[in-house]
């Protein structure tokens, strides 16, 4: 019954789609072996839809419904939950009833157990629950067994969007008993749906897009601090908003060439024709979204994210100039989420000094560092100086300037 009274938007925009992920999800549970084509196709509209939904977020209740379809899952949300405030929130959810939804926010969610494993996680992380240390105990737990158990939920298969020492963010699939414990298929499917939807979470957070229309997506681009810069189908520049053309008639970042837009400094110019280059062949970004660093001859930084607009509602978005891609330039600010990333990026940190990074960043001094992250002084001083090592910083003021230095390439 729980399927029949699903937690779903009436409004929901349906996408269309060559390949339907439901049949794919039919014909695989009938225990016939369909082909690599056909897993290709089914995760390529997949991650298209993914992408849309980053433009028009009631899609995500879409999302959800055909990744719970790709990865034999019951339940899909895309999740937050915030220690201090204790407040959890389902962004979007598919698959649980409304009377389960509001039992687990107002009752369950500070019990379960797997709320704090999963915070312990990093960014990208694809989790199981029954693969985990804590499996034994979370299955003994009153939450497992009394809201998991009368709705027949087995496990869980999640993908970490972001953490931090207070907050986690998260995509995150439940498996119904009648399909098992989530097995080595299922993981390695959400593994390659991972990075996908890393990108567009922040792509949909970084723009705020929810109450602009497709149609006028070009006009509302003036209202961005981003300089942003779209793309025709043949490599010239298209639209520039104000932000943007003030950077062209600088100079000192982009420059004009026979209509074509080209980054100052040959290095970044070369990562900037490349991105664009995998874009105009609808190919996606590597398995990380990377930001084009471009310095000037003054020493300001800033940052380039290339979007393609190749598909589905991004495609819409670009209609009217037959673009292919936008690019967003920033100036470099601190955005702890994202410029940390770009720190271990840059410098190669390893998970547990991006962890300390970041609590630099937002707490401050050792001791506070190590209660927060639940490990001793001396480990949070170790992590800092390997750190300290790698980025040349001689202090955690530095660190701190060092990330201020870096900032998600788009930001209203």
């Amino acid at each position: 019954m729980w399927e029949s009274e699903s937690f779903r938007s009436s409004e929901k925009k349906k996408a269309s789609s060559s390949f339907n992920l439901l049949a794919y999800r039919n014909v695989e549970c009938s225990n016939r072996r369909v082909s690599d084509y056909e897993e290709i196709a089914a995760l390529s509209a997949l991650v298209g839809l993914i992408y849309d939904a980053a433009l028009a977020p009631d899609l995500w209740v879409n999302v959800l419904e055909q990744t719970c379809a790709f990865t034999r899952c019951a339940v899909g949300s895309l999740y937050s939950h915030d220690i201090g405030s204790k407040e959890p929130t389902f962004h979007s959810l598919w698959g649980l009833t409304p009377y389960y939804a509001k039992q687990y926010l107002e009752q369950f969610a500070p019990t379960n157990i797997l709320i704090p494993a999963h915070m312990a996680a990093d960014g990208g992380d694809v989790l199981v629950a029954s693969r985990m240390p804590i499996w034994d105990e979370f299955t003994r737990s009153s939450f497992y067994r009394d809201w998991g158990g009368p709705q027949g939920f087995i496990d869980t298969l999640s993908a970490i969007i972001e953490t931090t020492p207070t907050r986690l963010s998260m995509v995150s699939m439940i498996r119904h008993q009648r399909d098992g414990l989530v097995d080595d298929e299922s993981f390695r499917r959400m593994a390659l749906l991972r990075p996908h939807f890393l990108r567009a979470v922040r792509i949909g957070r970084a723009l705020d897009l929810q109450s602009v229309q497709i149609d006028t997506l070009a006009g509302s681009l003036d209202h961005l601090a981003a300089a942003v810069f779209i793309i025709d189908d043949r490599g010239n520049l298209a639209h520039s908003n104000a932000s943007g053309d003030a950077l062209l008639q600088a100079r000192s970042v982009f420059r004009l060439v026979h209509g074509r837009i080209e980054a100052v400094g040959a290095s970044a110019n070369a990562a900037l024709s490349a991105a664009l280059a995998q874009t105009s062949l609808g190919k996606p970004a590597a398995d990380r979204a990377a930001a084009i660093a471009i310095e000037t001859a003054a020493g300001d930084r800033y940052f380039a994210h290339v979007l393609p607009l190749t598909a589905g509602l991004r495609r819409k978005a670009g209609l009217r100039f037959s673009a292919s891609a936008a690019i967003f330039v920033v100036k470099a600010a601190i955005d702890v989420s994202v410029a940390t990333e770009f720190v271990r990026d840059e410098f190669a940190l390893t998970a547990a000094e991006l962890r300390v990074l970041r609590a630099v960043v937002e707490i401050g001094g050792v001791a506070e560092i190590a209660a927060a992250l639940g490990i001793s002084e001396d480990t949070v001083r170790t992590h800092l100086r390997h750190i300290f090592d790698k980025t040349d910083a001689r202090s955690q003021v530095e660190l701190v300037k060092l990330v201020a230095a870096r900032r998600a390439p788009v930001r209203a």
